[in-house]
């Protein structure tokens, strides 16, 4: 039998994916929405300039009779955007992509409605000069179309809207981000500028303006297109979400005892007024999650959570520079980090989750209470990545091996999102040679070919 080098097996790999990639290409079949421009329409708002930094909050409100058995919506936005379902979080994107290749999602969200008032929501936010470097853009924008019946949800100036001034970008620190670090800006949420119960059916939009109409949503295969994006499919299925939770607690200072029942989620914790605490909190392991923070309270309180892969070794006095070392060890060992802000209005059963998921072993949080006592509810991630499912096992009689598979997936896992991405920390891009190496490891371990394919594309 003959057997081939690493490198000709690798471009045999490639060259398959060309094949296959060629192939369902020439199979598939356009629907109309691929053929026709849309009757949806790209929308912003009125108060905004398009291509500076802005978060904005779009509503529409109608009414049925009856729930039908089917309910799709193709939806975009620029930068990003979330959509909600009469409260409840359905769906986030668009996958990652450029102007001539702009991509939409779709969804049936027949499950999330009910007869009589229903309300879609979506927040889109454009991080401007401080988007990532991976991310395309052109001016901030939201589409959404409804097929069939659901055309009454069709974005246009029969949506609401409102620019939220509850946000601030946080530009990296390079004192405590070392190194290239381009993966969008930390941020500062003030509690008392959020309009909370935005997404509800129960929330209160009369002030809220009409939206601004931009241009007819049209998809990249029509030869005059009536929008500078050209809409394509998602090609790669949604991002996997799932809730985890920190483990352990390494150290604590101030009027805190974090326990187990609180790390599990099963009991609150309270910080006094005028007072400061800091609780260090390890995962113990790398993970790319949404943080999520629940309070109660704490009027003027402030909040900050430090993220970070490892602790570090100081090297001198103002702790500019550290090294990386052991990651299991924390004994004489600094938290710095990348940074997020949350400021508490006082009410009850308060959300702070960033728009962008953070990547991190160590969560440092840091509160500073002023009149109010604050009530931390909950502290939790919600885990995101591509949802592999992995189809190739390994056993061998070294416990040690064991452990360098297990760790050696979960990194290949961590670096794989709506793209391939070199490091999930500092940078979240795409490379030729890295991506080369990850295309293998993906059709060794499962029989998902659409990253891979993403990948081509892309390039």
């Amino acid at each position: 039998m003959r057997s081939f080098s690493f490198s000709k097996y690798a471009a045999l790999c490639l060259v398959s994916t060309f094949l296959i990639l060629l192939v369902s290409s020439l199979g598939f079949a356009e629907s109309d929405l691929q053929k026709h421009a849309w009757s949806a329409q790209w929308i912003s708002s009125p108060d905004v300039s398009r291509r500076e930094f802005g978060v904005i909050h779009f509503r529409k409100t109608f009414n049925l009779d009856t729930v039908p058995m089917a309910f799709v919506v193709y939806v975009t936005g620029d930068n990003r955007y979330e959509l909600f379902v009469n409260g409840k979080r359905v769906l986030n994107g668009p996958a990652r992509g450029d102007l001539d290749h702009w991509r939409y999602e779709s969804l049936d969200i027949a499950p999330y409605l009910r007869k009589g008032k229903n309300v879609l929501a979506a927040v889109v936010w454009n991080f401007a000069g401080q988007a990532p470097m991976a991310q395309m853009t052109y001016e901030t924008g939201f589409l959404l179309q409804g097929e069939g019946a659901a055309s009454v949800a069709d974005s246009g100036d029969t949506w609401k809207v409102m620019e939220n001034h509850a946000l601030e970008m946080i530009p990296s620190d390079s004192r405590k981000v070392h190194g290239y670090f381009v993966v969008g800006p930390g941020e500062r949420w003030h509690g008392d500028k959020f309009p909370w119960g935005w997404e509800t059916p129960e929330y209160e939009d009369s002030a809220w303006k009409p939206a601004l109409v931009l241009s007819q949503g049209g998809p990249r295969a029509i030869q005059d297109s009536h929008s500078r994006w050209l809409l394509v499919p998602r090609s790669v299925p949604l991002m996997e979400e799932k809730q985890e939770r920190l483990r352990r607690v390494i150290r604590v200072t101030g009027p805190v005892k974090p326990g187990e029942r609180f790390l599990e989620g099963k009991a609150s914790l309270s910080i006094p007024a005028n007072s400061k605490a800091t609780m260090l909190l390890d995962q113990t392991y790398l993970t790319t999650a949404y943080p999520e923070i629940v309070t109660h309270g704490g009027h003027g309180a402030e909040i900050t959570l430090v993220y970070s892969e490892s602790l570090l070794t100081p090297d001198d006095p103002v702790w500019e520079k550290g090294r990386k070392e052991n990651r299991d060890e924390t004994e004489g060992k600094v938290m710095i980090g990348f940074e997020d802000y949350f400021l508490p209005d006082g009410g009850a059963q308060r959300l702070f989750r960033p728009l962008w998921w953070r990547c991190y072993r160590y969560v440092q949080v840091e509160v500073k209470t002023a009149a109010e006592p604050l009530t931390i509810e909950d502290l939790r991630g919600s885990f995101t990545a591509y949802p592999f499912e992995v189809r190739a096992q390994f056993e061998s009689d070294d416990p040690a091996l064991a452990k360098i598979w297990n760790v050696g997936w979960r990194t290949a896992r961590l670096c794989a999102h709506e793209t391939y991405m070199d490091t999930p920390y500092y940078e979240q891009l795409q490379y030729y040679g890295d991506t080369r190496i990850q295309a293998l490891i993906t059709l060794h371990m499962t029989s998902d070919n659409r990253l891979i394919k993403n990948a081509i594309e892309l390039g």
